[in-house]
Order: C-alpha cells, then sequence, then structure tokens
C-alpha cells in the first residue's frame, strides 16, 4: 500500500511522533498488498450520540496501475455528498457518501438486541437423515469402483516376451569404474525400440471399466425436519445511537497530510501532493504535473525501446546474412516511418496510387510499340522489287529507241 492520510486537525497531533495509529479524516490511495487491489477511499464520521469514530469504506473503487510509470489519483468529495475518484485525470468510479459506503454513515433505526439470545430448544436444521430408513440387502459397499473389462482382449501385436525397456546398446562402461569397489556395472535402461510401433510389451492386462454394480458408502436419504423453527433472528429494538446526518461531506477539520507505505519494494515515488476547495484548480494543476511528466516518460520509454531495436538491428547487421539485413532495412524503414507518420503516409498513398494505375483495367492489355521487324523485311523487299521492275523497263525502252534508228 502506498496512500495519503489527512489527519484530524487536534490538540494532540503532533508530526514528529504520530504513526499508522494517529487519527485521521480520509484515507485515499492506491493498495494493492495481498488480497487488497484497490484504490482506497475511507472517511471517518464521528457518531454525534455516542461519540464513537468510525471507518466508512468506499464500495465501489477502481483499480490501481501496477506498472513503473508515475500515475495521479484525485478524490473529488463535493457539497452534495458525491464524489468521484479520477486515476489519471479520468473519473474511473463514482458514488454517494449517504449511499455507497460500508458501514452506511447513517445507522439502522432498529438494531438487534444485544441482550437476546437463541433459546437451548431452537431446531434450525431444515433437513435430517430419516431414522427410518435402513440400506437395502443388495447394497454392496465394497464393490470396486472399477473392474477390469471382461470382453477385452489382448491386441494382436503385443510382443508380451519383450520388457518395456532394454539395457541402452550403445552405453559403454566408464573409465573410473571400479567393479570391485563400484560393484558390477550395468548399462542404463531406455524404451525398447521394438515397442515403438506396436500396441505395446511386457504382461498385458484388461483395462478397467466403470463397474455397473458399484454403489458406495450408503447413507440414509435426508428428508425435511418436522421439529424445524426456521432461521432464528434476535429481536428488533430502537438503536439507541440512531442519528441522521445529512451533510457527512462537512467533514472533521484536517490538521496534516501524512503518506503510508507498506511495501517491500523500493522504487516508490510520491510528491505533488494537492488538497483545495476548487476542483477545476487542483485538475488544472494535475495537467501541469503529472502530465507534462507522463509525456516525457511516455518519450523517454520509446527512446529506450528505439535504442534496444537499433541495438539488435546492429548485432543482426554484424552476424551478416540475406535474412538479417532485410530484418536490419526493414526495421529502420519502419523507424523512420514512426518518427514521420506524414511523410510516409504520403509515400505509401503515392505507392498505391501508382499500382492502381499501373495494374488498372484501362492500362491492361495494351502491348509496347515494339518494331515488327518481319514487316519491314516485307516492305524492304517490295521496295527492293518495285526498284528492280522499274530498271527492266527503262533498259526495254532504250533497246526499242536502238531498234528505231
Amino acid at each position: 500500500g502506498a496512500y495519503i492520510k489527512l489527519l484530524k486537525d487536534e490538540p494532540t497531533l503532533d508530526i514528529a511522533t504520530m504513526d499508522n495509529e494517529s487519527p485521521y479524516v480520509i484515507m485515499f490511495g492506491p493498495d494493492a498488498c495481498g488480497d487488497t487491489n484497490k484504490v482506497h477511499f475511507i472517511l471517518r464520521h464521528q457518531n454525534p450520540i455516542s461519540g464513537e469514530w468510525e471507518e466508512k469504506h468506499a464500495t465501489d473503487t477502481p483499480t490501481p496501475k501496477k506498472d513503473a510509470k508515475s500515475h495521479l489519483y484525485t478524490l473529488v468529495v463535493k457539497t452534495d455528498n458525491s464524489y468521484e475518484i479520477y486515476v489519471d485525470l479520468d473519473v474511473k468510479s463514482k458514488g454517494s457518501l449517504l449511499e455507497d459506503m460500508s458501514p452506511p454513515v447513517n445507522p439502522s433505526k432498529v438494531i438487534d438486541d444485544p441482550t437476546d439470545s437463541k433459546p437451548t430448544d431452537w431446531v434450525d436444521e431444515k433437513k435430517i437423515k430419516d431414522p427410518d430408513a435402513t440400506k437395502p440387502d443388495d447394497w454392496d459397499e465394497d464393490a470396486p469402483k472399477k473392474i477390469p473389462d471382461a470382453d477385452a482382449t489382448i491386441p494382436s501385436d503385443w510382443l508380451q516376451d519383450e520388457p518395456d525397456n532394454v539395457p541402452d546398446p550403445s552405453a559403454k562402461m566408464p573409465s573410473d569404474w571400479d567393479e570391485e569397489e563400484d560393484g558390477d556395472w550395468e548399462a542404463p535402461l531406455v524404451p525398447n525400440p521394438k515397442c515403438k510401433k506396436v500396441s505395446g510389451c511386457g504382461e498385458w492386462t484388461r483395462p478397467l471399466i466403470d463397474n455397473p454394480d458399484y454403489k458406495g458408502k450408503w447413507s440414509a436419504p435426508m428428508i425435511d425436519n418436522p421439529d424445524y423453527k426456521g432461521e432464528w433472528k434476535a429481536r428488533q429494538i430502537e438503536n439507541p445511537n440512531y442519528f441522521v446526518d445529512e451533510k457527512p461531506h462537512n467533514m472533521a477539520r484536517i490538521g496534516a497530510l501524512a503518506v503510508e507505505i507498506w511495501t517491500t519494494n523500493g522504487g516508490i515515488r510520491m510528491d505533488n501532493f494537492l488538497v483545495d476547495t476548487d476542483v477545476n484548480a487542483v485538475l488544472a494543476f494535475g495537467k501541469a504535473t503529472w502530465e507534462a511528466k507522463s509525456i516525457l516518460e511516455a518519450q523517454s520509454d520509446k527512446n529506450a525501446k528505439k535504442e534496444k531495436a537499433r541495438k539488435a538491428r546492429e548485432a543482426k547487421r554484424a552476424e551478416g546474412g540475406v535474412v538479417n539485413m532485410a530484418q536490419v532495412y526493414w526495421g529502420e524503414a519502419m523507424e523512420v516511418a514512426g518518427d514521420n507518420p506524414i511523410p510516409a503516409a504520403i509515400t505509401l498513398v503515392v505507392l498505391l496510387f501508382t499500382a492502381v494505375f499501373v495494374f488498372s483495367p484501362s492500362s491492361k492489355g495494351k502491348k509496347p510499340a515494339v518494331p515488327d521487324v518481319a514487316e519491314e523485311e516485307k516492305d524492304e523487299d517490295e521496295d527492293k522489287s518495285e526498284g528492280n521492275d522499274g530498271a527492266a523497263a527503262q533498259e526495254e525502252e532504250e533497246e526499242e529507241e536502238e531498234e528505231k534508228e
């Protein structure tokens, strides 16, 4: 436990000599010790009739944080007798001083008469064993619960002549073994390899099944008790200390704040205590102190994890190998993305857009504009053929001119 006590302001209050028995008004804070695991809120309230101080425990409280980080616990008691418990500036439970405290702030109007006692002849046993019942003649209390299965047969591959364990054939007697002093050396036993592929080895016994005739220990059946009078309750009388306090929020005057710690663990830190009547000022104080510290702790944890990951990557880098290097590059990429989420998101969107464009139906099926070599060769042959035909025609015209001359 590590909680605070707001000590009662009284003439006997001495800070130098206070201890866990010093009277307090409110006890508040986390307690995770043994079976206890909750944030305490206890109000000490005085009965104005009897003058006695009683502890009133909140019935619904949150569980405490158990990590090594800093946490802020805040209790708000309002003038309408309601209360709120905050953990790290978030409301975790609510209640009423008049309805959600145990025992109640205001006692019952009637109570059990302390002078009343249960009569000696009062019978409060609702059921009794039937006194007229007798054990049946065929009831065998000695019958076993399990019996061998008479219908079971030995498996065909069961090796009855083979032991379950055999001497280890690969074992050798230690060089320092002295048979005169240590006795005859024997190889250690190992499972018989011949028994691995069969149902079993050694002596076969029938498996056990439930005994249909088993009934167990006989006992008489229970019947209604004819003398039963019901549950006895003490006579009710008016509570001499009855009172009604409609303003339990108006608690006793507070004189000091004390810290009470019960632990075997070190490293507990407690600071920045504040008692105020302005809820907004208290929450603002929490944001300025705890929240600022929490942000720094989160960044410190993040840096520590990054450093641990960096050292792991350096070890993989030194070890080498395709898989290790792939993990190194991937880890570095993820670290950069974590530190720069917006640029990383933009890059991812661009890559996805590009992938969608390249593989979209509008571009699917298009072939690159690669020249068809066969078509070009065909065109060249046609050009050559046309050229040859023209030359032949020109030669024929020249011969005809010569013949005319």
